[in-house]
């Protein structure tokens, strides 16, 4: 029997050449995008492309997607492999609401299972204005089931459109290498940031770096607005890849901060699985639902703006110079394989008439997909 054919939209640039064309320069660690390849066990893949386009097919295509909260003409340049798609996965809502759109404009011609995966849309919805929120819920209604990464994004998303499936599934991400137990820590400890969402609290983290001198703190990011603050002697702002960061950063750092203003996403998520899957020692936000995250992991958490709090969590953690998680991320499903398999799961239920796994569901390992387990759904 053939396999059925899984088509992958992601954003613009994002295309499988432009990704192994990083990955060969050492730039990531996977050779396709979020290693979703890892579903061509099951599937047939296919994958958007970018069209070439000169400056004012470029203009059209961003003023378009300004003007909508979503890339319609890049989608609409994938159209014919959607049409001929037995299921379609994305990455967000940018994509996903583009090829509700398609299925909208012409319902007979795009009938594939649309898998959505939503990041941003439920922190951003209220800021959308009433004819976008329309518009929105209007394309949210065409696809299959929605999915977030967080129990908050979910609930969100009931509540604002409800009567839909929407579910949340852990995500999964490559482990980093840790310290082994003979490893010297750093003196002075180190305390390492990553991130760039706009829901990183940096302001925070100046306040905290500023009445902590006697510690070094490395903040790995791309943001300009970060770069720009005045940050105290003790912190080093840089850039690094991501095979840089997995490979080293993690395993020179005491402790991984992790400071969160309020979100929906799960903000932060990466880290934690990369910081957890090191064994080190985390300090975090509660925010955005990365509680699911780091539960039994032995991670501080600190309310919401607590600057002192989170100081006091940070010196904590350097004073008992202990290890992370007494086990790996592993264990609980958080890695990339179980992050695809997740979505593999999802879309052969769906094909095949089934109820949707309750594993999908669960922060733990995910059994094989093209063996249907106990069904259900999980809380």
């Amino acid at each position: 029997m053939a396999k059925p054919r899984v088509v992958v939209i992601l954003r613009y640039g994002l295309n499988p050449g432009a990704w192994l064309a990083r990955h060969d320069a050492g730039g990531v660690v996977d050779r396709a995008p979020y290693g979703y390849d890892r579903a061509e066990q099951w599937f047939e893949l296919s994958w958007s492309r970018d069209h070439p386009e000169g400056p004012v097919r470029r203009t059209v295509r961003t003023g378009l997607r300004r003007l909508l909260g979503f890339d319609l003409v890049h989608v609409w340049r994938n159209r014919r492999i959607i049409r001929h798609a037995d299921a379609v996965w994305t990455h967000t809502e940018r994509e996903h609401l583009a090829v509700a759109a398609l299925k909208a404009l012409r319902p007979r011609a795009y009938r594939a299972i649309s898998i959505a995966q939503s990041v941003w849309l439920w922190d951003r919805w209220q800021e959308a204005g009433a004819l976008r929120r329309a518009l929105y819920a209007r394309l949210l209604r065409r696809h299959a089931v929605e999915l977030t990464l967080s129990r908050e994004n979910r609930d969100a998303s009931r509540r604002l459109v409800p009567g839909r499936d929407v579910r949340r599934i852990p995500f999964g991400t490559h482990p980093a290498s840790g310290a082994g137990p003979e490893h010297v820590r750093a003196d002075p400890p180190v305390v390492l940031t990553v991130g760039n969402d706009r829901h990183r609290d940096w302001g925070l983290l100046l306040d905290v770096t500023r009445r902590m001198p006697d510690v070094r703190f490395d903040v790995v990011t791309r943001a300009e607005d970060v770069r720009a603050r005045d940050w105290p002697a003790n912190v080093t702002v840089r850039s690094a890849t991501q095979t840089e960061l997995l490979a080293r950063a993690y395993a020179e750092a005491s402790v991984v901060a992790i400071p969160l203003r309020p979100n929906l996403h799960a903000s932060g998520c990466t880290v934690a699985i990369e910081a957890m899957s090191a064994r080190v020692p985390i300090v975090a936000t509660g925010a955005g639902g990365i509680q699911e995250y780091l539960a039994g992991t032995g991670a501080a958490i600190v309310a919401v703006g607590d600057g002192v709090g989170f100081e006091r969590a940070l010196r904590s953690a350097l004073a008992t110079r202990a290890r992370g998680p007494a086990r790996p991320e592993v264990a609980r499903g958080l890695t990339e394989d179980d992050y695809v398999r997740r979505l593999a799961a999802i879309t052969l239920a769906l094909r095949e008439g089934r109820p949707v796994p309750a594993a999908v569901e669960a922060f733990a390992a995910v059994p094989d997909p093209a063996r249907p387990h106990r069904t259900g759904v999980a809380a």
